[in-house]
């Protein structure tokens, strides 16, 4: 099929995107061995670096080297989905405040989740496939409130990094 053999020159926001992924995947994989407190600081230290990667790998034009710039499209997906990703958890902050449950935290990982459907679109399957992995591993996680909530953190944090890996291989084949 074209898509998968071209894949990199339809999305090429996948090389970006999968380096965040990586960055903020392993920034959560470790959060999960913490307390609470070290979780969420984790969270956003894998975030922080992988926006870094992101703003040096654009500025030296190395997340692009050998891609078409991306079309105007993709970049509307892009931030299309990071203007619900913000709705949906405005949403949740008022359905459930208890900002420490695992309820919560569930529902946050559903979004997330949800928004990389929609970034499917603009950085490609890979992406799509997360996106169903990581919806399916916060039902799971909803449905049985039981099981301590890193379980769930550090295989959403395992599927991010496997996802982001891939984008970035892929993207340089």
């Amino acid at each position: 099929m074209d898509l998968f053999t071209n894949m990199p020159e339809y999305f090429p926001l996948m090389r970006g995107g999968g380096a965040f992924l990586a960055l903020i995947g392993l920034g959560i994989v470790v959060g999960a061995f913490g307390g609470r407190r070290w979780r969420l600081v984790l969270l956003i230290v894998g975030a922080g670096l992988g926006i870094a990667a992101m703003a040096v790998g654009g500025a030296t034009r190395v997340i692009f080297a050998g891609l078409p710039y991306p079309a105007i499209w993709q970049w509307v997906v892009l931030g299309a989905a990071f203007a619900i990703e913000m709705l949906l958890v405005n949403i949740v902050l008022r359905k459930v405040p208890d900002v420490t449950s695992h309820a919560f935290w569930m529902w946050i990982l559903f979004i997330v989740g949800a928004h990389f459907l929609v970034l499917g679109a603009s950085h490609g399957p890979i992406c799509a496939v997360l996106a169903v992995a990581c919806m399916i591993n916060a039902l799971i996680g909803l449905r049985f409130p039981a099981v301590d909530l890193r379980v769930f953190w550090a295989v959403d944090g395992v599927l991010k990094i496997t996802a982001g890996v891939t984008m970035v291989v892929v993207s340089y084949s």
